[in-house]
């Protein structure tokens, strides 16, 4: 009910007192209302029309508003009974993490853990020491100050020759972002297209749980898109879009994580058609994709540099330690990400900005790439042969690979059973948008390149002859 004195039916915010098109002044009064207790919890609003003739806009201005306010957090809505002042939100419990610590007993004979991934050793530590070391000795006085936005321009550059391999659309210096790590840039992503007005964020149905975790980190909802065999469905794209009023989608075209599904041309330029037609932002994560390729179809930020935003990492391919992710951001949108990366970090350490220009600059990047290729090659060679049986998808040079299973296997029963056996994977329902849904029966299996390839392929067999096997009866 409202609280004493204060009728919602004869509710009439001053509009003028809040900058901004009438539907965000509206929803700014209904989140102010909201907090000072004006509207209390449990408030039922007026109806759309109502509130609308009394203020003296349209309803479209109204439903934009409550739209807004809902997105917020400020507000409830239910089919058939109307819109409702909500409840104070709860204090956000801690995030999970997202990196797993290592299995109980990891190292041990008998344990594999195969949830997340591990390049394998070509001798990088031994590279970057190096670097590092010639680094040291050429620090200058400049390394007493702040980094101010031009200072990584020369690492910006390095960068960029390093993404030429692939046709990304125009590419310019002053459209680069470098951050601290693809996470990162995803995170930062979500605050430059999300912080003037809150809204859902469109995601793989089953994606990377990073893409969740940013979006709670903006206190706002990871919405789930569709997926088949090609990734995210324009169809489904295009009904949440309108359904939600999410303003962005992110997704990961060339190597879907989990499922390591590949959209064709066609396939990307009708995600594109849907993003142009609701004026969606694109967050391109290709954090995992397979090596440049000729005859690959273009990114989504060469089909619509005007609206996307590209995720990529040295992190899958280099070293993970180093913590460089590179955002491309849409034409003439760089320096407001330089700005809120500034923001949220200060900009990267000068000592990182160095390293991996040198990295890059003197080819030793590109060299370290090529030998972790050839042996992430050599061990998808190695999985898909002990799992030939049940035909894991898998993409050239991404070391991780996905397993449906066999009927009438339960993966979370499969995956507990096999962790029973000392093999550790990850079951669909991880990587679920929205936790509680229904998840595939399947897993997900993250190569590890440094353990012996003894143990790893004994591993794998495990899975397989657990997979075509019956699942255990339950006892009693």
């Amino acid at each position: 009910m409202a609280a004493a004195g204060d009728d919602p039916e004869t509710w009439r915010p001053d509009l003028s007192a809040h900058e901004g098109p009438k539907f965000r002044a509206l929803a700014g009064a209904l989140r102010e209302a909201a907090r000072s207790g004006v509207l209390a919890p449990g408030t039922r609003l007026p109806p759309m029309r109502d509130l609308a003739w009394r203020l003296g806009v349209t309803t479209g201005t109204v439903a934009r508003a409550y739209q807004a306010a809902a997105a917020e957090g400020v507000i409830e809505s239910h089919v058939g009974r109307g819109s409702f002042i909500a409840p104070p939100r709860p204090r956000q419990p801690a995030l999970q993490p997202l990196l797993y610590e290592a299995a109980d007993g990891a190292g041990a004979p008998g344990i594999a853990d195969l949830r997340v991934p591990r390049l394998p050793d070509c001798g990088q530590a031994a590279v970057i020491g190096r670097h590092m070391a010639a680094l040291a000795g050429a620090l200058e006085a400049d390394i007493l100050d702040y980094t101010p936005l031009s200072r990584d321009l020369r690492c910006r550059s390095a960068v960029l020759g390093w993404m030429g391999r692939r046709d990304f659309g125009p590419l310019a210096e002053p459209d680069l972002v470098l951050t601290h790590g693809g996470q990162h840039a995803i995170t930062l992503v979500m605050s430059l297209t999300l912080g003037a007005q809150p809204a859902p964020v469109m995601v793989e149905a089953l994606t990377y749980p990073g893409m969740r975790h940013a979006a709670q980190l903006m206190r706002t909802e990871a919405v789930p898109v569709a997926l088949d065999g090609q990734g995210m469905r324009p169809d489904d794209l295009d009904r949440v879009a309108r359904a939600s009023g999410a303003r962005l989608v992110c997704l990961t075209p060339s190597a879907q994580n989990p499922t390591l599904a590949a959209m064709d041309a066609a396939r990307r330029a009708e995600i594109v058609a849907v993003a142009r037609r609701h004026d969606l932002q694109i967050l391109e994560d290709e954090c995992y994709a397979p090596p440049p390729d000729a005859a690959a179809p273009p990114s989504l930020r060469a089909l619509a540099p005007e609206r996307v935003w590209h995720v990529a990492s040295l992190s899958k391919i280099i070293a993970a330690g180093l913590r460089f992710g590179m955002l491309l951001s849409p034409e003439g949108m760089g320096k407001a990400g330089r700005i809120a990366a500034q923001h949220s970090l200060m900009g990267l350490s000068q000592p990182v900005t160095g390293l991996v220009t040198r990295l890059l600059d003197s080819g030793d990047a590109a060299a370290i790439a090529a030998d972790v290729q050839t042996k992430v090659e050599a061990r998808l060679t190695l999985a898909r042969a002990a799992l030939a049986p049940l035909e894991p998808a898998w993409q050239t040079g991404v070391p991780i690979l996905w397993l449906p299973l066999p009927a009438p296997w339960p993966a979370r029963d499969f995956a507990a059973r096999a962790a029973l056996s000392g093999v550790v994977v990850r079951p669909a329902s991880e990587f679920l948008a929205a936790p509680g849904e229904p998840a595939p029966e399947a897993v997900r299996i993250a190569l590890d390149c440094r353990m012996p390839e003894a143990q790893l392929e004994a591993s794998l067999r495990l899975l397989a002859q657990l997979a075509l096997g019956p699942p255990p009866k339950a006892s009693g």
